[in-house]
C-alpha cells in the first residue's frame, strides 16, 4: 500500500469517526428536543456544546415568555370576572371567542356550548338583535329579557382591535326597581298633600269671598276642618322626616336599655285616648323585660301598631299588647279584633303609602307610613316584622327581636 493510500484510508477513518460524533450528538439533539421540557441538558462540547447551550438559553426565553403570557391571561381573566358587567369577546360575525362568567349568567348562555357560535343565534332577543343587526352602536341599548320579565340590562358593543369586538351587559333591575320606588313615592307624596291642601285653600277662599255672609258657625267648622287638613299634612311630613332618618342613618346614637313594659304602658295611654273608650286594651309585658334599642324608635313601634289596630277594630273590639319568647328571641305582638286583612295584601302591608282600603285609611287620619317605619325602625334592631291576619278574623302584627338584644333584669 502506498504512502498516498495509507493517508487516504487514514483521512476516511477520521472522517468517519467524526460523522459517527456529530451523528450521535444530533441523534442526543434529537432526543433532547422531543423529550420533556425540563429533561437534563446533552453531554456535548465543541460546536454541539455551543449548539447546544445556545438552544437551552432560547428555550428558557421562550419558557418565560410562555410563563408570563399565562400569567398576564390568568391576570386578564380574573379581572373580566371581576367586573361587575357582563363581558363577551367576538370576531366580525358576532361569533363568540369568550365570556366571563357573568355574561353566561346574565344571558343564559355556556361557554364551553356556545364559544364560536354567533351571539344572535342564542340570545334571541327580538330587541338584542335588531339592535346587532342595524349596527349603530352610538347608543347603548336598555331592553328587558322576557326570560326574566322584572330584569332590565344595558348593553354596550365596542369595536377593538383587528375584526374583533368586546360586548358589555349591565344589569340595571336594581336601579330600574329604585327608580320606580322613587317615582312613585314623589307621585305619593305629591298625591297625599294635594288633598289636604285643596281643601283647605277651598276653604280659605270660601272665607275670603263669603266672610260677610256666612255664619259664626259656618266659619268656625270650615276653620276647624282646615286645622284638621293642617294636622293631617304635619303628621304626614313628621312621618316623612321619621323614615328618612331611619333610613339615612347606620345605628341608633340613643341606644339603651329600654324597660318594654314601662314604654308600652306610655303609649298604652295615648292609644286610650285614640280610641275614647270604644275598645277593650290591654298590655301584658313582663316588668323585668329589657330591649336594648332606641327608645324613640321603640316607641314609634308600638305606636304605630296600636294606632293601626284601634283605627281598624270597630267599637266593642279588643286590643292586646303582648309579649312571647321564642327560640330565636322574643316578639312583641298587637292582636287585635278587627276587619282583618286578606293575604292578597300582606306583602305589600309595609310599603309606602300602600293602603287596603284608601277611604277608610284617611278617615282615620293615618299617612300610609306607619308600617314602614316600623319595618326600617325593626330594621335597625335586626329584626323584623310578622303579620297573620285574616278577613273578619283580626290581625296580629309581631315585632321580633333578636336573643342579643333581650335581657331580663330583677328590679
Amino acid at each position: 500500500m502506498s504512502f498516498l493510500e495509507v493517508l487516504l484510508s487514514i483521512a476516511v477513518l477520521l472522517l468517519a469517526v467524526r460523522l459517527y460524533v456529530h451523528r450521535r450528538y444530533l441523534r442526543l439533539m434529537l432526543d433532547w428536543i422531543s423529550g420533556p421540557l425540563d429533561a437534563p441538558l446533552p453531554d456535548a462540547d465543541g460546536v454541539w456544546g455551543e449548539f447546544v447551550s445556545r438552544m437551552n438559553s432560547r428555550l428558557k426565553f421562550r419558557m418565560r415568555e410562555k410563563t408570563e403570557l399565562a400569567t398576564a391571561l390568568e391576570q386578564f381573566r380574573s379581572a373580566m370576572e371581576a367586573l361587575p358587567d357582563g363581558v363577551i369577546f367576538m370576531d366580525t360575525q358576532r361569533r363568540i371567542l369568550w365570556m366571563n362568567q357573568l355574561a353566561e349568567t346574565l344571558m343564559f348562555l355556556s361557554q364551553n356550548k356556545d364559544s364560536g357560535k354567533p351571539i344572535e343565534h342564542m340570545v334571541r332577543e327580538p330587541e338584542f338583535v335588531s339592535y346587532l343587526q342595524n349596527a349603530d352602536f352610538s347608543e347603548p341599548l336598555m331592553y328587558h329579557p322576557t326570560r326574566r320579565s322584572e330584569a332590565c340590562y344595558m348593553v354596550n358593543v365596542i369595536d377593538y382591535g383587528h375584526e374583533r369586538s368586546l360586548m358589555t351587559i349591565r344589569d340595571l333591575t336594581q336601579l330600574e326597581k329604585l327608580e320606580n320606588v322613587r317615582r312613585d313615592f314623589v307621585a305619593n307624596v305629591s298625591h297625599e298633600l294635594k288633598t289636604p291642601l285643596t281643601v283647605i285653600s277651598g276653604f280659605i277662599e270660601t272665607l275670603q269671598s263669603h266672610h260677610t255672609i256666612l255664619s259664626e258657625e259656618k266659619r268656625q267648622r270650615y276653620l276647624d276642618l282646615a286645622h284638621s287638613q293642617a294636622q293631617q299634612m304635619n303628621r304626614l311630613v313628621q312621618d316623612l322626616l321619621t323614615l328618612s332618618s331611619l333610613e339615612a342613618s347606620t345605628a341608633f346614637a340613643d341606644e339603651t336599655d329600654i324597660n318594654l313594659g314601662s314604654l308600652a304602658h306610655d303609649v298604652l295611654l295615648a292609644t286610650e285616648s285614640l280610641s275614647a273608650e270604644r275598645h277593650q286594651i290591654s298590655c301584658d309585658i313582663p316588668a323585668d323585660l329589657r330591649i336594648r334599642g332606641s327608645a324613640s324608635a321603640m316607641r314609634s313601634i308600638i305606636g304605630n301598631l296600636a294606632n293601626n289596630a284601634v283605627n281598624y277594630t270597630p267599637h266593642g273590639g279588643q286590643v292586646a299588647i303582648g309579649w312571647e319568647d321564642t327560640p330565636n328571641g322574643g316578639c312583641l305582638y298587637v292582636r287585635d279584633t278587627g276587619i282583618g286583612i286578606s293575604p292578597t295584601h300582606l306583602p305589600r302591608l309595609t310599603e309606602r303609602f300602600y293602603r287596603v282600603d284608601q277611604g277608610r285609611s284617611r278617615d282615620t287620619g293615618g299617612t300610609g307610613l306607619g308600617l314602614a317605619i316600623v319595618k326600617h325602625a325593626l330594621t335597625k334592631h335586626q329584626g323584623h316584622l310578622t303579620i297573620n291576619s285574616q278577613p273578619g278574623g283580626g290581625s296580629t302584627f309581631s315585632a321580633c327581636f333578636p336573643r342579643q338584644r333581650i335581657s331580663r333584669i330583677t328590679d
